[in-house]
């Protein structure tokens, strides 16, 4: 008989960028930095392509793995982007699931936003393409303004192969995302 907890899935929590080739040893260097943790993770690796992802349970905080790869100083990791939410890469999914964290997230509304997006597959044509869909769908539903100049948040959208991980957070939070 097997007891199926309900938040032992693992899912993407971390998207940390590396040099290409420099992969596995990055994976060595967070995996140990995260070892004591009382949230199971696993770190893989995405061959040749100077990523790696962490997975932990739903409950386990993203900003904490940040923090905890900031204080461990992992030798040639670039940068730790938290994974809020995980979505198929399409524009239905990538627009219900930017929504779903705009509304959990922040307190108030509307709140003036950037949408930052890097594609790493073919899935999406276009990163513009898909920030103006997202940007237009939000802001029909009067939960936030896209301004570029003056925003308070920035929703970001990587595209890794079939899947979108999504994150916000405010604007002076964006120095806390660089490793190196």
């Amino acid at each position: 008989m097997v007891i199926v907890v309900k938040d032992s899935e693992l899912v993407p929590r971390l998207l940390v960028t590396t040099g290409i080739g420099r992969e596995r040893r990055v994976c060595e260097d967070i995996t140990n930095a995260l070892f004591f943790r009382n949230e199971p993770v696993e770190v893989r690796p995405l061959e040749r392509r100077g990523l790696v992802i962490v997975y932990s349970c739903r409950s386990c905080d993203p900003w904490a793995l940040v923090h905890a790869l900031r204080g461990a100083g992992i030798a040639g990791a670039f940068w730790a982007i938290p994974i809020q939410r995980s979505v198929p890469a399409r524009y239905e999914y990538v627009a219900r699931g930017c929504l779903d964290l705009v509304l959990l997230e922040l307190e108030k509304h509307p709140v003036r936003i950037v949408a930052v997006c890097r594609k790493r597959g073919n899935y999406i044509d276009s990163c513009s393409r898909l920030c103006r869909y997202v940007g237009e769908y939000l802001e029909r539903l009067g939960i936030i303004e896209v301004d570029f100049r003056r925003y308070e948040y920035i929703l970001r959208i990587e595209i890794v192969d079939s899947d979108a991980h999504l994150s916000i957070y405010r604007r002076d939070q964006i120095h806390l995302l660089r490793l190196s």
